[in-house]
């Protein structure tokens, strides 16, 4: 499905019918992250899938793009589509959008899920920090003859040893950068709504900061669930249950 917001062509999928579940999710990849759950959440649920700017079948816009401007096109997406959502579900980089717009004010859910969220810069400084002088390096120091010939494998080099998606974001590497660099600890302290929170195997630093801050935080409202595995591939049966435990009694 394609719906124009605020002049993007978006790519969507809205399905199913009763309280409404809005799926964000992470940096390169696409609502189809969601698919199996979605197949399990339709038959209650209305489930709406959206592609990001720049992932998936919606356009990209020129120039880097911040968190809250992730931020405002999803809560126009949602009101170009007539929903309120009662649930904000946010893979990796799709739940730092939820923190975000709840933490502000823009998204209103009863509940949010997070899995494996990102979100807190300061766990991850070092790798940050690296990132950005690999940025530099890798521009700079391929300004000079014969060296720039080499620019482009010179910075893959260094952006694989880092382990980043920085290379493989083309125009969005501008506003990665900033996204990654936007610390939202202060932003996770203002929620009050319940969260579940659903982290992997692989999880990385900044989620472990996550999860430890929101036992620490408002845990009354909030379920911690280990569970193994990637919800790319697929969220074990446990995870699941769990999930659907949760948004029943909505």
């Amino acid at each position: 499905m394609k719906v124009i917001v605020n002049g993007i062509a978006t790519e969507y999928q809205d399905e199913g019918g009763g309280p409404t579940l809005v799926f964000l999710h992470g940096w390169k990849d696409s609502l189809h992250t969601f698919d199996r759950l979605a197949n399990l959440l339709i038959p209650q649920y209305r489930v709406v899938r959206i592609d990001l700017p720049g992932f998936g079948g919606t356009e990209i816009r020129k120039g880097a793009w911040r968190l809250e401007d992730y931020v405002r096109f999803v809560s126009a997406c949602v009101q170009k589509l007539s929903i309120r959502p009662e649930v904000y579900v946010g893979h990796s980089f799709g739940g730092r959008i939820v923190i975000k717009g709840v933490s502000s004010g823009i998204f209103q859910p009863q509940k949010i899920i997070l899995i494996d969220s990102a979100g807190f810069a300061k766990s991850r400084t070092a790798k940050n920090r690296l990132l950005t002088v690999a940025a530099k390096i890798g521009k700079l120091a391929t300004l000079a003859p014969p060296l720039i010939f080499w620019r482009k494998q010179l910075r893959r080099k260094l952006y694989e040893k880092i382990g980043s998606d920085y290379f493989a974001s083309g125009e969005l590497r501008k506003t990665f950068l900033d996204i990654i660099g936007e610390d939202l600890a202060d932003s996770a302290k203002k929620i009050i709504c319940p969260a579940l929170i659903i982290w992997g195997a692989d999880m990385s630093q900044s989620g472990h900061a996550l999860v430890k801050f929101m036992e620490k935080g408002i845990d009354d409202n909030n379920h911690i669930i280990g569970a193994r595995g990637e919800i790319e591939k697929e969220i074990p049966k446990k995870a699941i249950a769990n999930f659907r435990r949760y948004v029943k009694v909505i």
